[in-house]
């Protein structure tokens, strides 16, 4: 569950609604029909980020995230995400109160502070937060922040350099914080986007529709801290996957699946329709390596150097009757004629 649309709406709807408190004298003194929009967009905002909320799915789901936080208040604990993020602003608003600008402060607890508060109260009850919910209250901190680092440039004018070198290490520092996941987006995910990217145009200007394309397999060089179910952002072999339909959908292909380089993409067509499991077997060691669930296709992958050793094991059908249509690929390759005695395992 994200709730990032919720939270969303909660922080803007927060910010809005103190905006809007704010300026009830102005609204007050405006005509009627500017009265009239005014209280309906409030209006309709609140009852369409509440409806968001409270649908059934982030209900069900909100009662489990409680139940595994142990306190309904547990979300609150995930601000130390932004530790770093809210120091900075209580530092800085700290050296603006030194200074006595207390209108400049009472600003940024009204329209700033508050509207966060408000904001995180009713997912305190949900418990849970997601690195992505932070969004609008990190863009709200960094307005409090980069507010207090401009005034006080502004008042230390003959310190002006020392304040914009301070802002440069700060900035070099986030930055210095930045740059692993930046290594690994340059090192691994840039090239294989590249690499999978070509291979996509090259099966779209061949008049392909079922495509075998490239898999990502420096799952571990990534930091997957940085990212947010980093393993639903990659092309898989199973064609159920999410990112798998939505490529198809884009490129126009009916199918795109990811295999490594060194494997063939077996699959089988049969005009069986029961459910039927299907043991892939080791010819050689006789070990059975894996269960395949299908009734009428038959799909698993297998090193390119052992094809011919695994074979598919199914005793109790006449599964090589049953074939309509076989299919051995590698990325960029297909195997003509394949011979099913490589395949099939019929051996009592």
């Amino acid at each position: 569950m994200a709730f990032s649309h919720e939270v969303m709406a909660f922080a803007g709807g927060s910010f809005l609604g103190i905006l809007f408190l704010g300026n009830i004298k102005k609204v007050w003194k405006s005509s009627k029909s500017d009265k009239i929009f005014f209280l309906s967009a409030i209006l309709l905002f609140g009852i369409g980020a509440i409806v968001t909320m409270i649908a059934p799915g982030n209900l069900a789901r909100s009662t489990l995230d409680v139940n595994e936080n142990g306190s309904p208040l547990a979300c609150l604990g995930n601000y130390r995400d932004i530790k770093g993020q809210l120091i900075l602003t209580g530092i800085s608003m700290l050296a603006v109160g030194f200074l006595k600008q207390k209108e400049l402060i009472k600003k940024e607890i009204i329209y700033f502070i508050i509207p966060c508060i408000i904001a995180t109260t009713p997912f305190a009850i949900m418990g849970y937060f997601t690195p992505r919910c932070f969004v609008p209250y990190e863009a709200l901190i960094m307005i409090v922040t980069t507010t207090n680092v401009s005034f006080l440039v502004e008042h230390f004018a003959t310190y002006q350099k020392s304040i914009w070198g301070l802002c440069v290490l700060a900035t070099i520092v986030v930055f210095a914080r930045m740059l692993p996941t930046t290594y690994s987006d340059i090192r691994y995910i840039l090239p294989y986007k590249i690499k999978v990217t070509k291979q996509l145009a090259e099966a779209r200007e061949n008049g392909d529709k079922d495509v075998i394309v490239s898999k990502f397999l420096f799952m571990d060089k990534i930091r997957r801290e940085d990212l947010i179910n980093v393993d639903n952002f990659f092309i898989e072999t199973s064609s159920s996957s999410v990112v798998n339909t939505y490529l198809s959908l884009y490129y126009g292909f009916d199918c795109v699946r990811a295999i490594s380089d060194i494997d063939y993409f077996i699959e089988i067509d049969t005009d069986i329709t029961e459910n039927i499991d299907y043991g892939i077997l080791n010819k050689d060691t006789l070990e059975l390596i894996s269960i395949v669930t299908a009734s009428d296709k038959i799909c698993f992958t297998i090193p390119k150097e052992q094809l011919g050793t695994y074979v598919v094991d199914c005793r109790d059908k006449d599964l090589r009757s049953h074939v309509k249509a076989v299919k051995i690929r590698g990325v960029g390759e297909q195997i003509q004629n394949p011979d099913l005695e490589q395949l099939i395992n019929q051996t009592p």
